[in-house]
């Protein structure tokens, strides 16, 4: 991957917007590509927060596991999407899991390298506090559902969420262009298969969604928006 490449990468994701370019391509210079195969684990809970990862292409999950290692999804970075970001800045030990769900190249900017250059742009510390902020909003908002939102709503809500961010138009409705078995889907909402096996059925059956093998089709978005609304005025 070229400088110009990750200097494109890093310019679309959150943390770098309207940073001066020139400074952009410092960050760009630092970056080394990783390349994981799928189901390959990038870090682990507990491991060294070493390095801020970039995804280029491809899927990785962030994890945590439970009791009797069952796992929840906690969220899917796609292309663009950076992580590893907390860990980066405190160098505290990881406080989730990483792995791939396909094929997936990575861009990489060690801890030490990035903090050197944080020393030198005073202007990057700013947009990292932004994303951190973000993504407090964001794990609020996900403890907010687990706790006032019944299985349905939460399960409408999420694909709701993945049409906006993988929707890919199609003849029916909306597919949700990524690879998602309804196990996965169980892990991010904390649930079993059955669950979310027994809501898919029931919208299927309704006309709102299409299910085929690890992919669903959104035809009817405005009946999955109802479920979550009148589950919230509840």
């Amino acid at each position: 991957m070229s400088s110009q490449d990750t200097f494109e990468l890093l310019s679309r994701n959150f943390l770098f917007r309207d940073v001066d370019p020139s400074a952009l391509r410092r960050v760009a210079e630092l970056g080394i590509k990783r390349r994981l195969a799928s189901g390959e684990r990038l870090f682990s809970k507990g491991d060294d927060g070493d390095a801020l990862y970039g995804v280029i292409n491809g899927n990785v999950a962030i994890c945590a596991s439970g009791p009797g290692r069952k796992e929840v999804i906690l969220s899917v970075m796609e292309p663009g999407d950076i992580l590893g970001e907390v860990a980066l800045i405190d160098g505290l030990p990881r406080t989730a899991d990483a792995r791939a769900l396909e094929p997936a190249d990575l861009l990489m900017i060690r801890r030490r390298d990035f903090l050197a250059l944080l020393e030198r742009e005073p202007k990057l510390s700013i947009h990292l506090l932004q994303l951190l902020c973000e993504r407090l909003r964001q794990t609020n908002s996900l403890v907010e559902d687990a706790a006032f939102l019944s299985l349905s709503a939460r399960l409408a809500k999420r694909l709701l969420s993945l049409a906006t961010l993988y929707g890919e138009a199609a003849e029916e409705g909306v597919h949700i262009g990524l690879k998602l078995s309804q196990s996965s889907m169980a892990r991010m909402l904390g649930t079993s298969r059955e669950s979310v096996n027994k809501h898919l059925q029931e919208w299927v059956r309704a006309g709102y969604i299409d299910v085929a093998r690890s992919s669903v089709t959104v035809k009817d978005r405005e009946a999955l928006q109802r479920i979550v609304k009148d589950d919230q005025g509840a």
